[in-house]
């Protein structure tokens, strides 16, 4: 790739599996047709700060055995873990598994700039806690910003994960050093695009204002997916990434520089956990998902081969499989048979 398509690649998206750990390698399973949305219970939950957070419940209601809950990636939404809900709530009908949309995300409200930090997202997904899951144990899960999210509720709320929260899953994600990521672009190339992103996040939050589109395209499907991905999840994606305002891009872009989360999972290291990468995950590269693992004594590690940024869409079932398996580890401590589990 020469410079000048790099280089306009990138600045377009701004605005067979190998377990590593305790486990057999597994072949990759062919992609689930598409389904329609799960159906769920829609409430919200107020921020500190009076967001109005957009949280869908499904699965059991009043006596569930343990509440899932999982948190969304960047210019993202709930819908993009429907897969896992479906698969999770059809192998474990008495699991409550909840998804909700960040500040500025879907359908919650939109956060003034002071706001739009990983630090605040963790305090939001405590409130999210707090209100769907008031007893009973609790596994949380988070793709990308999602997983920077669970590290920054250990970060505020530690005392969490040795009384309410059993579990965590970290997707496609990193604890830190983010500033060195090149995105696959020669680093120079990488340097100048990062540099550029302010600005171009600012035009486009200005031509939004005039009532003009953010344009999502081809770029953003270069950083997300592999070449040869299915193209129904690329639109899927693509379609979500529409939904993003311009101003909600550009608020939170600047919290990823300073994130910086290692030490905060040391409250992490007595419960069981899992770290999910395709290895040609461009955002959240394969290095920092061993790097988190290294960090926590419990942890599972699993490595899909040519697989992308959105590991939890191109390998749904196998997800929702080694999903399904912290649950039952975090649980009762002993896996379930991947026979039992959604395929």
């Amino acid at each position: 790739m020469n410079k000048t398509k790099a280089l306009g690649l990138t600045a377009a998206v701004v605005g067979g599996a190998v377990l590593v750990r305790r486990a057999t390698a597994a072949a990759a399973l062919p992609v689930p047709a598409p389904l329609p949305p799960p159906v769920s219970r829609d409430r919200t939950v107020r921020t500190e700060d009076g967001v109005e957070l957009s949280v869908h419940e499904h699965g059991e209601k009043d006596s569930a055995s343990a509440t899932v809950v999982l948190a969304h990636g960047y210019v993202q939404s709930s819908r993009l873990w429907n897969g896992q809900v479906r698969d999770l709530v059809d192998a474990r009908p008495d699991l409550r598994v909840v998804t909700y949309d960040h500040r500025g995300h879907g359908r919650s409200g939109r956060t003034e700039r002071h706001r739009a930090t990983i630090q605040q997202l963790g305090r939001d997904l405590a409130r999210v806690v707090e209100a769907v899951a008031p007893t009973g144990p609790v596994v949380v899960g988070g793709h990308s910003m999602g997983g920077m999210t669970v590290m920054a509720l250990a970060e505020e709320h530690p005392e969490l994960f040795a009384e309410r929260i059993v579990g965590a899953a970290f997707v496609g994600t990193s604890a830190g050093e983010l500033a060195d990521v090149t995105y696959g672009l020669p680093a120079p190339v990488a340097k100048a695009v990062k540099a550029l992103m302010p600005r171009l996040n600012e035009a486009a939050v200005k031509a939004e204002a005039k009532g003009k589109a953010r344009k999502v395209g081809a770029g953003d499907a270069w950083m997300t997916f592999p070449r040869g991905a299915d193209k129904a999840l690329v639109r899927e994606v693509l379609d979500v990434h529409r939904d993003c305002s311009a101003e909600t891009v550009a608020a939170f872009l600047p919290t990823f520089s300073d994130h910086d989360r290692r030490t905060a999972l040391a409250a992490l290291a007595h419960v069981p956990t899992v770290v999910v990468v395709g290895d040609r995950d461009v955002l959240c590269p394969l290095p920092h998902s061993r790097a988190l693992a290294d960090a926590l004594p419990t942890s599972e590690l699993t490595v899909f081969p040519g697989v992308g940024h959105m590991v939890h869409l191109e390998r749904r079932a196998e997800v929702s499989r080694i999903l399904l398996s912290l649950v039952d580890r975090a649980t009762t401590g002993a896996p379930r048979s991947l026979a039992t589990a959604p395929g």
